[in-house]
Parts: C-alpha cells; sequence; structure tokens
C-alpha cells in the first residue's frame, strides 16, 4: 500500500482507514473476537539500567593517577609535544581537529581553567549539580597526572600549559570516560503487571509505507520503510507464524542500553512475532549497521531473557539482516531463527 495520511485503529477498536476519499466500518463484534486471537501481549519490565542522580562519592573514590591519557606538553614543541597521540591523532591534527570546538578566553589564574572544565565535565556527562565534586578532582589530574609529573599551577607558563585547546579536549574527554562507566546504575529487573496488549495502542496517525495483514491486531501495519513491509509480508505468509505485529511508536516500547560511549540509551524493537509452539521473538529488521548496533542487540537479549524467566513465557531476539534475508527467500520464521541465531 503506498504511503497515505491515514489513522491506525486496533481491530477490536473498530477497523477504520480514514484518508481523504473513503471511511470502511465493520462489525465491531467481529473484530473485538478477532483481536482476542491474535492480540500480542508485551511484559513490562522494570529498568535494569537507570542514571544515578549524584556520583559525590564516586567521584571522590577517583584515582586520577590511574586515567589512561596521554601526557600533555608543558610548550608547545617540547618532547611531550613530539610523543603526544590522542584516539589516533597527533598533537598538530588534534589540535585542528578542536580548534573550532573548543575555545576559551585566556585564563589568569588555574582556578578560572579549573572551574571551566568542571563545568563543561558536568555537562558533558548530564550531571551539572556535581561541578562542585569535579573542581579538586580536575585540579588533581592537572596537577599530577596530566604533565606526567607533578606541575606547579600556580605558574604563568602551567596556566598557559592548561589552558590549550588540546589539553582542554583530553581533560574533559578523560574524566567524561571515566564517569559514564559510574553514572549508569544496573539494577534487577521485576515484572509490573500483566503486561500491555498491542490493542490498546490508542489511535494514531500514519504516513509511511503500510501493510495490511490478516495476522496483525492493527488494521495496518506501520512500516518504516520497504524492507519492512518486506518481512512484515514474509510474517503474514509464514507457517509457523501465528501473530505478529510492527511495534508502532505510540505503544511506547523501548528497551535502555548504553551506547558506545557509555550514554544511556533507548531502543525501539521492530517486530513482535508469536509462532505455532507459542514462543515469542522480538525481531529487529537491519539494513545497515551503526557502532551502536551491538549495544542494542546485546540489551534486547537481556530484556528476552529476563522476560523469559520472569513471566514463563519463551521470549528469543532475532536480528534478520536484510541481504541475507532476501537470499533466503524462507518460508518460516523458524528458518530465520536458525540461520540468524548467532547474528
Amino acid at each position: 500500500m503506498e504511503p497515505s495520511n491515514i489513522r491506525m485503529y486496533p481491530f477490536w477498536r473498530s477497523w477504520a482507514v480514514w484518508d481523504l476519499t473513503s471511511l470502511l466500518n465493520f462489525s465491531r463484534g467481529l473484530l473485538a473476537e478477532k483481536a482476542l486471537v491474535i492480540d500480542i501481549t508485551v511484559p513490562i519490565l522494570s529498568p535494569i539500567l537507570a542514571r544515578k542522580k549524584t556520583l559525590a562519592e564516586e567521584i571522590a573514590a577517583l584515582d586520577v593517577n590511574k586515567f589512561e591519557c596521554p601526557v600533555l606538553p608543558k610548550k608547545e614543541g617540547d618532547e611531550a609535544a613530539q610523543r603526544f597521540r590522542y584516539e589516533g591523532y597527533d598533537i598538530i591534527t588534534l589540535q585542528k581537529e578542536i580548534e573550532r570546538e573548543y575555545t576559551i578566553p585566556e585564563p589568569q589564574t588555574a582556578e578560572e581553567v579549573i572551574s571551566y572544565y568542571a563545568k563543561a565535565i558536568a555537562n558533558d556527562v548530564k550531571l551539572p549539580s556535581q561541578f562542585a565534586a569535579l573542581a579538586p578532582k580536575v585540579r588533581e589530574f592537572l596537577e599530577t597526572r596530566a604533565f606526567g609529573e607533578k606541575v606547579d599551577l600556580s605558574k604563568s607558563e602551567m596556566i598557559k600549559a592548561i589552558a590549550t585547546s588540546v589539553a582542554q579536549y583530553v581533560t574533559i574527554k578523560t574524566f567524561a570516560h571515566a564517569l559514564r562507566m559510574l553514572v549508569i546504575e544496573e539494577l534487577t529487573p521485576e515484572l509490573r503487571g500483566g503486561g500491555r496488549k498491542i490493542s490498546d495502542t490508542p489511535p494514531f496517525p500514519y504516513s509511511r509505507p503500510t501493510f495490511e495483514a490478516k495476522k496483525c491486531v492493527l488494521n495496518l501495519v506501520p512500516c518504516e520503510n520497504k524492507y519492512e513491509v518486506e518481512f512484515a509480508r514474509f510474517l503474514e505468509k509464514a507457517s509457523d507464524v501465528t501473530r505478529f505485529v510492527k511495534l508502532p511508536g505510540p505503544f511506547g516500547f523501548a528497551i535502555e542500553y548504553t551506547d558506545s560511549a557509555g550514554n544511556l540509551r533507548y531502543y525501539e524493537p521492530d517486530f513482535v512475532a508469536v509462532t505455532t509452539d507459542g514462543a515469542h521473538y522480538l525481531i529487529e529488521t537491519k539494513g545497515l549497521e551503526d557502532v551502536n548496533v551491538a549495544f542494542k542487540d546485546r540489551a534486547a537479549g537481556i530484556w528476552c531473557e529476563n522476560a523469559t524467566l520472569l513471566t514463563g513465557t519463551r521470549w528469543n531476539y532475532l536480528k534478520v539482516l536484510q541481504k541475507e534475508f532476501t537470499k533466503l527467500q524462507s518460508s518460516e520464521l523458524s528458518d530465520l531463527a536458525l540461520v540468524f541465531a548467532e547474528a
């Protein structure tokens, strides 16, 4: 079906597609009966990751002398400058990379620089209230670790050295990396209530590609692209799939994970499908992969393990790569489960 300005309804509310030209109405009784058969309940699990509101104790316990970072040069052209390497850049290249991003007014005291860095670090890890706890640690880092030996920050040449764009970049990135390892708290998952039915999704407008399916409780499958339409068509035809859904945004299902930089993010899987043996599949249809895909995969796999343990219903995570899917031409979901089990 071509994209159109439509309004999605779960079957039990009404089987209706609103567009500029047509309105179809069907018996609610029949639709409610159908919803009982093809509806899907998604368990609600409490988060297993959460951001801590304060890191004062953790910051105080940081050993800055164990931070992994290059030795900063005290002045242009010195020995440290000649050896400097950071994230694949030498000091000249890195200077060019960051000169537009990092600017600081010429400081008169080390305290000005330390204060500036502490605020920048707190903002970077989204904990602005931790400025007071960070400032003494930034001072300790610059005094004892950053230059490979203890230095006197009251000297004018050291004030200039700690205020360079390279020193700023390395200091902020080093602290941000250390703090992101601490800011996320791991929690024990719990089952909240009896789960949410897909049919509880409120009606919503949708203007991207759709697919009409008898195995889906929504009147139309809301897809993001042609591959998702193709995959929805596969699930509709698969002999071992009894019901499925492309999880709509308004349903609000997301799994928390930490990305490659240690930030807390939320991931929205694509499909849920149920097979004839009662197994539930959380499915990601993937065309191109980015740097965070592995982190999303791990989070989805853990969610399925926890959902299985807490509900007694078997949940499996499946990532289906587009190229391989197109080549396989499978007729059953079990074939994909076997092929993509280690994807």
